[in-house]
């Protein structure tokens, strides 16, 4: 298998930590557009060129799997690692390089890969540390009623996102008129309190659907609050690295008006590093996309039903924005309008992936970049004597 490993060497590529659809983080991956056939081909003429015996394409296979497990075609994949990719491709191209050049091939990849691994070992401990603070409380904890803000003394963790968008009607067994209609689509933002845990998923039937900038992703976390929330009086909050969602200024403006209404007493807001944001959420939408395949689905209310018996254990529940006539549900409110009239812009905020407000010091945001970094500060409210209503 000589052959095999030379061509491995010269052509596998490594995306550490980063790799969907695989469960383990230590194969090499063969371009997508490679074929096991391809390399047996290629195989057959070198060995023809040598003047040697080429194994037929079978027993060729069995070798790869029994020599070189670890390698494997990549599938076509999306929403990976810029960062992950730049750095593979500059290691793999170094070959020839001088060796300081090698060098900080080298050091480049691992500091990005420990601030990966540092946030990552974060927002586990975050949500062990919420799932130990709910079973404290969980006989006070209504989880199928409202409870009140700040009812609770106690830190709870919260992460949301949108989901890629459904089509109804939906038929695993699709009949050929159904592909000729245009289906009507669902939007699904969920919201996932890790220590339940439990996730609330807002469908948005596309007779209520505004668009997914941050008026709609505020309307929905402050719903979430108000209807579904656990009543603690300090709250952690990761979503991804998407400016026009989540990491923005209206977002932070709106937690800075919870916190001066003392609707939280401290709220602190997280990223992951783009192109490692898997979490809680995506989990659930997994579980939803995967029940979503094989069941008849004709109409939002179907699909809701379905979403609710995704999960064995119950882990999502559905909520409704609005319904096929129309009527709303979850309004969207214009928050950003509302806001800006009472805060300031947070300067470079695409920089800084860690974000608190307290009680003690209403108005003021603290910020730093990652996890260990220095904490800075500065005042939202334009005027700390004119709070927003």
């Amino acid at each position: 298998m000589k052959f095999r490993k030379l061509n491995v060497e010269e052509n596998a590529v490594l995306l550490p930590e980063r790799i969907p659809g695989f469960k383990k983080d230590d194969i090499r991956l063969l371009s997508s557009s490679e074929t096991k056939m391809n390399v047996w081909r290629m195989f057959k003429r070198t060995s023809k060129e040598s003047g040697k015996h080429a194994v037929c394409y079978t027993t060729f296979v069995k070798l790869w799997e029994q020599f070189h497990p670890d390698v494997v075609v990549a599938k076509p994949m999306t929403d990976l690692c810029l960062t992950c990719q730049q750095n593979t491709s500059k290691l793999l191209r170094s070959a020839n390089l001088p060796k300081r050049e090698k060098s900080e091939c080298v050091i480049a990849q691992q500091g990005h890969l420990t601030c990966v691994k540092m946030e990552r070992d974060f927002y586990n401990n975050i949500c062990s540390d919420s799932q130990s603070n709910f079973q404290r409380f969980e006989e006070r904890i209504k989880l199928d009623e409202k409870n009140k803000a700040c009812s609770i003394d106690t830190t709870i963790h919260y992460s949301f996102d949108f989901a890629q968008q459904i089509h109804i009607p939906s038929n695993p067994m699709q009949p050929g008129p159904i592909y000729f209609k245009t289906p009507r689509k669902c939007g699904i933002f969920g919201v996932m309190c890790e220590a339940i845990p439990r996730q609330v998923n807002y469908l948005i039937d596309e007779a209520s659907d505004v668009g997914k900038g941050v008026n709609t992703t505020v309307s929905f976390v402050h719903h979430y609050f108000h209807d579904h929330g656990l009543g603690e009086t300090n709250v952690y909050l990761h979503a991804d690295n998407c400016t026009g969602q989540n990491k923005n200024n209206c977002f932070l403006w709106y937690l800075a008006w919870r916190v001066t209404h003392q609707l939280h007493h401290t709220i602190s807001y997280s990223f992951l590093i783009a192109g490692h944001t898997k979490f809680g959420p995506d989990r659930c939408f997994g579980l939803i996309k995967k029940s979503y395949k094989v069941n008849y689905v004709l109409s939002l209310y179907e699909f809701a039903q379905m979403v609710e018996t995704s999960s064995s254990t119950g882990v999502n529940k559905a909520q409704l924005v609005g319904t096929h006539h129309g009527r709303v549900i979850v309004p969207v409110y214009n928050w950003s309008a509302f806001l800006e009239q009472y805060f300031v812009k947070v300067p470079n905020i695409k920089r800084y992936r860690h974000f608190r407000i307290t009680k003690d010091e209403p108005g003021k945001l603290f910020f730093k970049e990652y996890h260990s970094s220095t904490e800075q500060s500065i005042q939202l409210l334009r005027n700390p004597a004119n709070l927003p209503p």
